[in-house]
């Protein structure tokens, strides 16, 4: 499957013709009706040359369905990574952790040690 068989305008194409095909036979048969005749009093060659809307749908939404499992699919794989992603940054979120009250204690001893009060001197 294309990456372009996964866009909604390609599914739409798949359906046009079928619902096209559809809307046809449904205002053929309703024209038969105003008209006061019966629908099964005409044979049906008034639909005769159009192909026959299950035949034509049948592939097409198969390959919708199929479309549709395949792209579930992806979702379920990339929940997959997303979990295994974020175990990792729990794991290195934890071992940071320490690492930062350190370096927040340092910087501390830093600013204490670089910028003694008055009266703080080295030599008092």
């Amino acid at each position: 499957m294309t990456e372009n068989d996964s866009t909604p305008e390609f599914f739409a194409g798949l359906m046009q013709p079928w619902i096209a095909q559809l809307r046809m036979i449904t205002e053929r048969l309703a024209g038969m009706t105003t008209l006061g005749q019966s629908a099964t009093a005409q044979p049906l060659r008034a639909l005769q040359g159009l192909p026959m809307p299950g035949a034509l749908s049948a592939a097409q939404l198969d390959s919708f369905a199929r479309s549709v499992a395949a792209q579930r699919s992806s979702v379920a794989a990339l929940q997959n990574q997303l979990a295994v992603f974020d175990d990792q940054l729990a794991a290195i979120e934890t071992m940071i952790g320490p690492f930062a009250e350190w370096s927040k204690a340092w910087a501390q001893f830093e600013r204490v040690a670089m910028n003694p009060g008055p009266g703080r001197g080295p030599e008092g």
